[in-house]
């Protein structure tokens, strides 16, 4: 694989890197106020509360934006673990689509945090394919 043939997919993986780590990063710090914002009563998931769930969150997308940015680094880039980023992005925006359905008060904030945030993965997905797809078709 060449420079060129992966170029626009290790691009993709390193903004879905720095995307991940940041927004990860200020969810998990500002998890009570994210809260407290998007819904409008008290929102529990597995007995945890709103707040802890944003928590362990954005701490788990802290680590896959280091997984994205692992791939990313890699000399000859690992194509199933691009995959495996892709298909998580997938996940992350049919989840989001899943999350605006449960029986929550979400407000307009949350409502638009959640759509915003599923816009962006769901840009970062699109790429990825294009990306992948630019890979298969040079071998």
């Amino acid at each position: 694989m060449t420079a060129s043939t992966d170029q626009l997919l290790r691009r993709t993986l390193w903004g879905n890197a720095v995307f991940s780590i940041a927004s990860g990063a200020i969810l998990a710090i500002f998890a009570g106020p994210f809260a407290g914002a998007a819904a409008d009563a008290p929102v529990t998931l597995l007995g945890l509360d709103l707040a802890m769930v944003l928590e362990l969150l954005g701490v788990g997308v802290i680590g896959f934006g280091a997984l994205c940015a692992w791939v990313a680094s890699r000399p000859s880039l690992p194509q199933a673990w691009a995959r495996v980023i892709f298909a998580a992005d997938l996940a992350w925006v049919a989840g989001s689509a899943l999350v605006l359905l449960l029986p929550a008060s979400w407000t307009t904030a949350g409502i638009a945090g959640i759509v915003v945030v599923a816009v962006i993965v769901a840009d970062l997905a699109i790429l990825e394919y294009l990306g992948l797809r630019r890979l298969g078709a040079a071998h």
